[in-house]
């Protein structure tokens, strides 16, 4: 009776790494806070962070293929400029910034930087990156009066099945 307990014991600790996780590649598990910390804005403070399927589904409703949402919020006192710059940095199209961030290096992507914050009273700053199986959005801004820059980060990942 001794020895079956941790068994169960180990078996519930396997089920619970394995619903935390998906897999983006068949090599590469991925998890929550492995990615995230990924592309963390350095010391910001996290908040709330999930990880759920994103239910892929086409024009009539029918799933088409697996794939996983990731997203989490981080806050920092540093300005919107510093910010921006890191995730300009971050960005850099090299294989360093690549491996970071999970990318392969024979996969092609894409980054935008949009600034939408021209005559409104905060400032609105979004990127864009797309990979052959990711999309990743992170959404920046601050209002005029406020202490905080707030970082939404989304990532969208499409599992391959078999090889």
């Amino acid at each position: 009776m001794h020895r079956i307990f941790p068994l169960i014991a180990l078996s519930f600790a396997v089920f619970c790494s394995n619903a935390l996780r998906a897999t983006a590649t068949e090599d590469e598990p991925i998890t929550l806070i492995g990615t995230v910390v990924k592309w963390r804005y350095p010391d910001a403070e996290i908040g709330k962070s999930t990880m759920s399927d994103a239910a892929t589904v086409n024009a009539n409703g029918e799933r088409t293929v697996p794939s996983t949402l990731l997203k989490t919020t981080m806050t920092t006192r540093d300005s919107m400029d510093k910010v921006v710059d890191f995730y300009r940095d971050l960005l850099k199209r090299d294989a360093a910034s690549d491996s970071r961030l999970g990318i392969g290096p024979k996969i092609g992507r894409s980054v935008e930087f949009n600034n939408e914050s021209e005559g409104r009273p905060f400032a609105l700053q979004t990127i864009v990156v797309n990979s052959e199986n990711t999309s990743t959005t992170i959404i920046i801004s601050r209002g005029e009066k406020e202490e905080l820059t707030h970082i939404s980060w989304k990532q969208y990942l499409k599992h391959k099945i078999g090889g």
